[in-house]
């Protein structure tokens, strides 16, 4: 019991969802103007039309002023399946909008589809960064930071990424495809045995580059916790693994590894270990 207590707190830790509404002071308006045609329904709002019928929730819209352009409001906002065919499967997207502080009027947009898409991995809160990314002269980036969590006692998993997003010639483009920036993973006996890793990285800017963006520096650190029956007790034993450093580099519109970064994963795949399972649809 002990060890389900202590894997899933890690697990719930990555999955918390943050204020939500302290910065949304127009979410209101901002709803109104980005889906003048969505209806009121019990929940929220429903918007009709496409493959599915799509439900947002007000309170899990995120909002936040942005410092490096005061003038404007980023947000994003889930669309969820609004009656999902399949049980334990449900389609989702996140539409990142920027839009003007004083009236809420988009100013403009781009749609994630997939992004918020659950079934045995269920997609959880959002929350928007708008640290100093400076990646090139005059050009800022902001991030979205999005958590998942699988729904196994057994094998617990969650992660947060990180989706950076740069806003040029009128246009949100993508950069950063969703980095793992926190995952907490492990396997257990459902009593005491059992093991888990935890992951935390942070990213910092580095010198300037190719295509006049700068490098991303991240760091990583790694703890590994066991759990074992010794004398009747459930003792963990919790060893700090070797710091470790890499950096991604704009190409073609996105940051990617480079040279010296060794997969994790057994099949060798360096995408699994650096990027979230989310997978979004491919934009113009």
């Amino acid at each position: 019991m002990k060890l389900q207590l202590a894997l899933g707190a890690a697990v719930l830790a990555l999955m918390l969802p943050g204020k939500a509404l302290a910065d949304c002071d127009i979410t209101d308006a901002l709803l109104k103007q980005a889906y003048p045609d969505a209806q009121q329904s019990d929940n929220g709002l429903l918007v009709k039309g496409g493959a599915y019928d799509r439900a947002i929730n007000p309170d899990d819209v995120v909002c936040k002023a942005w410092p490096y352009r005061p003038e404007l409001m980023l947000a994003a906002v889930p669309l969820i399946e609004a009656e999902p065919p399949t049980e334990g499967e449900n389609k989702g997207d996140v539409e990142i909008i920027i839009a003007d502080v004083a009236t809420g009027k988009p100013v403009a947009r781009r749609l994630e589809k997939g992004m918020a898409f659950s079934d045995a991995i269920r997609f959880g809160s959002m929350s928007l960064d708008t640290a100093r990314y400076d990646v090139g002269d005059g050009l800022r980036a902001f991030g979205l930071r999005t958590s998942q969590s699988g729904s196994s006692r057994l094998n617990p998993y969650g992660e947060q990424a990180l989706w950076m997003y740069v806003f040029d010639k009128g246009r949100i483009e993508r950069v950063l495809d969703g980095l793992i920036v926190e995952r907490s993973n492990g396997e257990n006996n459902g009593e005491c045995e059992g093991e888990s890793t935890t992951l935390t990285r942070t990213v910092k800017l580095g010198p300037k580059a190719g295509a006049g963006y700068r490098d991303l520096a991240v760091e990583q650190s790694l703890t590994r916790e066991t759990w074992k029956t010794v004398a009747g007790e459930c003792r963990a034993d919790k060893r700090p693994g070797k710091p470790a450093g890499f950096k991604l580099v704009y190409d073609n519109g996105h940051y990617r590894p480079v040279g010296g970064v060794k997969p994790r994963s057994e099949d060798g795949d360096i995408e699994k270990d650096l990027f979230s399972l989310i997978e979004t649809g491919k934009q113009p």
